[in-house]
């Protein structure tokens, strides 16, 4: 195939939904509550409109289960990732899968600016990226396809 594959700029995904988002005095039973709800693997943290940190399964695991910390008294400020990883509303779909990959994150914030537009997830991305590869196949003559 010699044709260029869609590059899909975030603000074009979400904007589709916001993100789940949570203060930083919520318990971390608070917040898995509220991520099993949402069916979500992660929260953003917010403080007024700033954004401060991320909390996500991995998180759950790493830093309250393993250690033994109490999640209904733990408050999500003392576990969440506060050296983040964001990318910008205008890069596009495969800049944020390898921002992950080299970062090794699964969840990405977008952020324009101090503004948090919303999440992607590798998940999510990688979703979008196979659709692109089956359109492109779909469109693709059958005989190009093999070798």
């Amino acid at each position: 195939m010699t044709e260029v594959m869609t590059k899909v700029p975030l603000h074009e995904l979400v904007g589709k939904s916001a993100p789940l988002t949570t203060s930083p005095g919520t318990t971390i039973q608070q917040a898995a509550q509220a991520m099993q709800k949402a069916k979500k693997g992660a929260v953003l943290i917010v403080d007024g409109k700033r954004l401060c940190g991320i909390f996500t399964e991995r998180d759950l695991v790493n830093r309250v289960i393993a250690p033994g910390l109490d999640p209904s008294t733990t408050h999500i400020s003392e576990v969440m990732t506060v050296d983040l990883v964001v990318i910008h509303p205008k890069d596009s779909h495969w800049d944020a899968l390898s921002v992950m990959v080299n970062h090794g994150v699964r969840h990405l914030p977008v952020v324009d600016g101090t503004q948090v537009l919303g999440m992607v997830s590798r998940r999510q991305l990688m979703a979008l990226d196979n659709a692109i590869m089956e359109a492109a196949i779909e469109k693709t003559e059958a005989s190009r396809l093999f070798i």
